[in-house]
């Protein structure tokens, strides 16, 4: 198997050295499971309706914690679980991943489920919108976390 050479090692263009970290689609859906679902353990991620395998979630998971996106403690039940939470950098995301739900609802609306009245706050008030998930994503880190 041929290994992959980052765009880091060749280039210093912004996009290419962010697509070494966020650039396939499962990256970025573990980042939505932290981020607008709610989603902090490992059996979760697993049983999403796109259905990711088990070692590509580890692999992305390890991926995202060494690249400082994502952290984990261990699990307050169980220390052979975690639970995995986005750090500062991976909160900073929040402006992208909102830019792409946009996009999707203005384009991909009839192929979307966002539930009723999150599309409705969505698409009259997007900035309160983030402001309601950054609430949500700071009340889990006061539970666990501190």
């Amino acid at each position: 198997m041929v290994s992959k050479i980052e765009h880091k090692n060749r280039t210093g263009c912004p996009i290419a050295c962010s697509l070494d970290i966020l650039g396939d689609h499962w990256t970025l859906l573990v980042i939505r499971n932290l981020m607008f679902l709610g989603l902090h353990e490992y059996k979760d991620m697993l049983q999403t309706e796109e259905q990711i395998s088990s070692s590509i979630l580890s692999d992305r998971l390890k991926k995202l914690e060494c690249e400082g996106v994502i952290a984990s403690i261990p699990h307050p039940d169980s220390k052979r679980r975690k639970l995995y939470y986005l750090t500062p950098v991976g909160k900073d995301l929040i402006h992208i991943m909102m830019e792409i739900v946009l996009w999707a609802n203005s384009h991909l609306s009839e192929r979307l489920d966002i539930p009723a009245e999150k599309k409705k706050m969505l698409e009259k008030n997007p900035e309160k919108f983030k402001a309601l998930i950054l609430e949500q994503i700071q009340k889990w880190e006061e539970e666990h976390l501190y």
